[in-house]
């Protein structure tokens, strides 16, 4: 099941939200530097002196050599894991739309979304009790944002044994384990699942399955499967990651500026396509446009329209860009790429993934607020057992199917941004009145196959 296999009945009916304002950027920023490395014991690390004079989280104590956390990501694997690249910060109209003028401090972005394999030095770390290295309160802000740090209240979201990890990241097979839940949606392996987390268990599920598929099988090893973007991560959890690792959650503001080349307003993270190269997700006009599977294949993993296919008839003729064109109830991972295989759609100062790959978490609660943004996140989030009434709680597909299941929208809403490995929504920068409202309110407690997400590090 998709994340928004239901998503054209579902933004018929949506309204608008979000917006912000401010200066030109310093044109003597244009051009970000590479850091310089050096040791840092503090940060588990190294870090590099930035182009504004100040030193920067380069690399996370997440990258300890393993497999997704070596200096052997991206297409060619030859840059670190836990690279990171310097955005100027500026203005820009968010969403490419004027009416949404915003404006962003100096900031880094990884350059890939966290891996399965950084995630898991994390948890070798701790032996599993990430609860035992929670943020302090307050950890994580954003410097210019108050109250955007962490609370202590979600320290129970945090699992306290390897057992509450492996069932977090597992299939949503039964009760929460001593309160920590699986995932939430896509994760059935017998029905279309995909996880990237390794487990015994994933693996012999795998095997026993894809015994004659050679090619479905080389893409789910340990080692593959830690070399992709870490899905199913709630946002608490992913918060705390980032926190452990010297960094916080981008707001959407902050990413939004990294997509589109900040005033390049770019329609997609490398640039714009032909008009023949681009369609409407099932020929919907009140949706944005996405890139059409063959020219899209060169710059994203995603699952894009294919004319070869037949028409336009979201998701039936929808084919994958990574793995192969079509998908069996059975391939778990197979695609999913590893981070940072299309470098042709990296942005402009070289983040990987911004389209495509995983859903990712922003910091702020949904919907985005009209009004003036300088260095702006809605972090007025509600108590955990708590919903927010702003939330946009009616989508066919954020009600819980299972009775007595999680209450998704416990503790409010999230943005998500970025599109994702399984669909095209989302993908373009320049999203409709509909779309931002949509994906400005995802539902904090529910976990997918598609939704990961990447950290921010201040300067």
């Amino acid at each position: 099941m998709h994340l928004l296999g239901r998503f054209a009945p579902v933004l018929a009916g949506l309204l608008i939200a979000g917006a912000c304002a401010v200066p030109e950027p310093d044109p003597r920023e244009a051009r970000p530097s590479k850091p310089r490395q050096r040791a840092d014991e503090d940060a588990g690390g190294s870090v590099g002196d930035g182009p504004d004079g100040a030193a920067k989280g380069s690399r996370g104590r997440s990258c300890t050599g393993g497999p997704g956390a070596d200096k052997k990501c991206g297409a060619n694997g030859a840059t670190d894991c836990c690279d990171a690249q310097h955005v100027p910060g500026g203005r820009y109209n968010r969403f490419n739309d004027p009416a949404f003028p915003a404006t962003v401090s100096p900031f880094w972005l990884d350059t890939f979304e966290v891996t399965a394999g950084r995630f898991r030095a994390w948890v070798e770390a701790t032996d599993g009790n990430l609860r035992a290295s929670a943020p302090p309160e307050g950890a994580g802000a954003h410097p210019k944002i108050p109250g955007s740090g962490w609370r202590s209240e979600w320290n129970v979201f945090l699992p306290t044994s390897r057992a509450e990890v492996d069932h977090m990241f597992g299939p949503e097979e039964g009760p929460a384990l001593n309160g920590i839940d699986a995932c939430q949606w896509g994760t059935n392996l017998d029905d279309l699942g995909a996880l990237t987390w390794w487990t015994p268990e994933l693996d012999k599920r795998i095997k026993e399955r894809n015994a004659n598929r050679p090619e479905i099988l080389a893409e789910n090893t340990k080692e593959a499967l830690d070399r992709k973007p870490l899905n199913c991560v709630s946002w608490y959890v992913l918060f705390a990651f980032c926190v452990w690792d010297g960094g916080r959650l981008p707001t959407d503001a902050e990413w939004g500026f990294a997509a589109a080349g900040g005033s390049e307003q770019r329609p997609f993270p490398w640039g714009d396509l032909e008009p023949s190269q681009k369609a409407h997700i099932a020929n919907r006009k009140d949706l944005s446009l996405v890139p059409l599977f063959d020219p899209g294949a060169k710059y994203a993993v995603a699952r894009l329209y294919d004319p070869t296919l037949g028409e336009n008839i979201f998701e039936d003729n929808y084919a994958f860009t990574y793995g192969g064109k079509t998908m069996s109830k059975s391939d778990n991972a197979a695609h999913i790429a590893p981070v940072g295989s299309r470098p042709l759609g990296n942005g402009k100062w070289g983040h990987a993934d911004l389209a495509g790959g995983m859903f990712e978490w922003m910091l702020d609660e949904g919907p985005i607020e009209q009004g003036e943004c300088n260095d702006c996140a809605n972090v007025s989030w509600p108590k955990i057992d708590q919903r927010d009434p702003r939330a946009v709680m009616n989508q066919p597909e954020f009600q819980n199917p299972t009775p007595g299941g999680v209450d998704w929208f416990k503790g409010g809403a999230r943005a998500i941004r970025g599109s994702a490995w399984d669909n095209a929504n989302g993908f373009s920068n320049s999203q409709t009145k509909s779309e931002i409202e949509y994906f400005t309110s995802y539902p904090v407690r529910r976990t997918y196959r598609a939704l990961g997400g990447r950290c921010a590090r201040d300067l």
